[in-house]
């Protein structure tokens, strides 16, 4: 009588490729989340600048020193990580100017930014007072009342 089945050796084989195919599936979708992260918070970020124009176009010509609830900003909160102060959004306004900058950081790692005078980029990582340098400001770190993440609680304006 002859026995069929597998030897261990076959078996190993198979559980190898199959650990082999399951990190590269990992490795794929962890690089497409961070890319829909990022994508995002640039979608999130031209949607605030419309607003921003909208404002300034109703209210004579300027940008808001303070965000409200009822300006209808609205981010994807999940796709948000913080900077090593707790922050995910800043925002920066010289009203001298009337120029603001919001910086928001991705759960990827990477910083993206829109300023009124130029719309949006990419950003190394900066926050703090390196926020409101990218309007003229030099020494002014934005509050929590002007950012959108501080120890896990987003602010009040962000719908």
């Amino acid at each position: 009588m002859k026995h069929r089945g597998f030897t261990i050796v076959e078996l190993l084989i198979v559980i190898v490729v199959i650990a082999v195919l399951a990190s590269i599936a990992v490795v794929a979708y962890n690089g497409i989340q961070s890319r829909a992260n990022d994508s995002a918070i640039q979608n999130d970020l031209k949607n605030f600048g419309r607003l921003m124009e909208i404002y300034k176009i109703d209210n004579g010509g300027s940008y808001p020193a303070l965000l409200t609830p009822s300006m209808g900003i609205k981010f994807s909160r999940n796709s948000y990580g913080a900077d090593s102060q707790g922050y995910n959004a800043r925002y920066c306004i010289n009203t001298t100017t009337n120029e603001y900058v919001i910086l928001a950081n991705s759960k990827s790692g990477n910083y993206f930014k829109y300023r009124s005078s130029d719309g949006l980029s990419s950003n190394p990582s900066t926050y703090g007072y390196g926020v409101c340098n990218l309007v003229g400001l030099s020494s002014t770190n934005p509050t929590y009342q002007n950012n959108g993440l501080n120890d896990g609680a987003w602010a009040s304006w962000v719908n």
